[in-house]
């Protein structure tokens, strides 16, 4: 599904990706591995995101860049605010969306 939205004046191009997993494993500095599930994972422009949190029930979404390097994808967590507003965004439109399309199979 594609989206667009505006953040500051500036319209973006944002793509949903089908999500191939459920949940991720994140290692922290000291090498403990945390499980988060994945909320949303899609395309803004030419730079891919996804959005964990650490299970079905947390309101607490983090929001991850994703790159590639030699050993395969890097999540880097979104600290820029700017483009954290650009992927608050983007995460409101689909949402907003998915709502209606469930609100609309909503039988009365």
């Amino acid at each position: 599904m594609d989206y667009k939205i505006t953040v500051d004046n500036k319209e973006y191009h944002v793509t949903l990706i089908d999500m191939e997993e459920d949940s991720i494993g994140l290692i922290d500095d000291d090498g403990k591995e945390t499980d988060y599930e994945v909320v949303l994972r899609f395309n803004v422009e030419e730079k891919e995101y996804v959005l964990l949190a650490e299970d079905e029930e947390s309101e607490d979404v983090h929001a991850f860049l994703i790159t590639e390097d030699e050993d395969g994808p890097v999540l880097s967590e979104v600290d820029n605010e700017a483009e954290f507003d650009i992927v608050a965004a983007a995460y409101d439109e689909i949402m907003d969306d998915l709502m209606e399309d469930d609100d609309e199979g909503e039988v009365e």
